[in-house]
């Protein structure tokens, strides 16, 4: 029996190292994302007044490249902000889970609870950073038809709403 569990011990713990190696191990920017140094990328957004078929092109878009630096192992959360595609417009897309992106638009947190470090990574900046970000968020944001939604968000996924709602802002993740 005590070796029965020391190989399925084993065997979890070998499946952990190749998930870990697995999902940090570096992919390719897709190469519609601007890199810094670039001004877009340091500029506060305009607020999306007009929900037109810009305003679906780009969330469109958004979901087009942030699918292709997405991958099935890809657990810890994955944003994309418009600026970082060269549109200085106020919408973000937030993974929801593998192959579904939710789009904000002119998203704005409005509450936030319980402060902790944290480290992250950027598509358009090398190297992790390290930082503190919120583990619950209340965000208020729009569809692109234009509808009022109010939603809560934890864990990886606040911290994201977090980096994305920074870029929109004209604040990267090396400013802090």
């Amino acid at each position: 029996m005590k070796s029965r569990k020391k190989i399925i011990g084993l065997i979890v713990l070998i499946t952990a190292a190749i998930y870990i190696v697995y999902a940090a191990w570096p992919r390719p920017v897709p190469a519609e994302i601007l890199q810094e140094p670039n001004t877009i990328l340091t500029s506060v957004s305009e607020e999306v007044t007009v929900f037109d078929e810009q305003t679906k092109q780009i969330s469109e878009e958004l979901k087009t490249v942030i699918k292709k630096a997405d991958f099935r192992g890809h657990i810890f959360g994955l944003g994309l902000a418009a600026p970082q595609l060269g549109y200085s417009q106020r919408i973000i897309a937030l993974k929801s889970s593998y192959g579904d992106y939710q789009i904000m638009v002119n998203p704005k947190i409005v509450e936030q609870k319980w402060q902790l470090p944290w480290t992250e990574k950027c598509l358009s900046l090398d190297g992790r950073h390290f930082l503190k970000r919120y583990f619950w968020v209340k965000v208020q944001y729009q569809d692109i038809e234009g509808n009022d939604f109010e939603e809560t968000i934890i864990g990886a996924r606040a911290a994201v709403l977090q980096q994305e709602i920074d870029h929109i802002n004209g604040v990267l993740i090396s400013d802090y």
